[in-house]
């Protein structure tokens, strides 16, 4: 089965249009507190805190992006207290990256804008629409993530 053009052009724009929203209302001044973060300074930290220590490679590659782009980002992430280089045991060549106190700390406060920014974006819908679109959703992401 073959997913008509016009149905990925929707899904490419709503995808698109979602950012762009997520974006526009954290700029908007209706979060009281909307970050000194870029949108992939905030991918990135999450991604460490996530997953804990690892290799500044293996988090380039979880982002899609390159090993110096991520080492640009790592370094404004340090620079903010938020995030560390350590020397790796295993290989002198190679350093691990990870989230610190105050990183994990401010991935757990942008966790709590977010889902204040969804409830806010649900307000008003009946909880089986409510349910569609959390569902809807996860499965676009799992679907993007294969």
């Amino acid at each position: 089965m073959t997913v008509a053009t016009s149905d990925a052009r929707l899904v490419a724009e709503a995808v698109e249009g979602l950012i762009a929203a997520l974006v526009r209302q954290r700029r908007a001044g209706r979060d009281p507190e909307p970050g000194t973060l870029s949108t992939f300074q905030a991918l990135m930290l999450a991604t460490l805190a996530d997953q804990g220590p690892a290799r500044l490679g293996s988090v380039a590659d979880v982002l899609g992006t390159t090993d110096a782009t991520a080492s640009r980002t790592l370094d404004a992430l340090e620079a903010r207290g938020l995030a560390e280089r350590r020397p790796d045991p295993d290989d002198a060549r190679c350093v691990i990256v990870l989230s610190t106190d105050a990183g994990a700390a401010e991935v757990r406060r942008r966790r709590r804008r977010l889902t204040a920014l969804a409830a806010r974006a649900l307000r008003g819908l009946s909880e089986d629409e409510a349910h569609r679109v959390a569902a809807s959703l996860a499965e676009l992401r799992a679907l993007l993530d294969r």
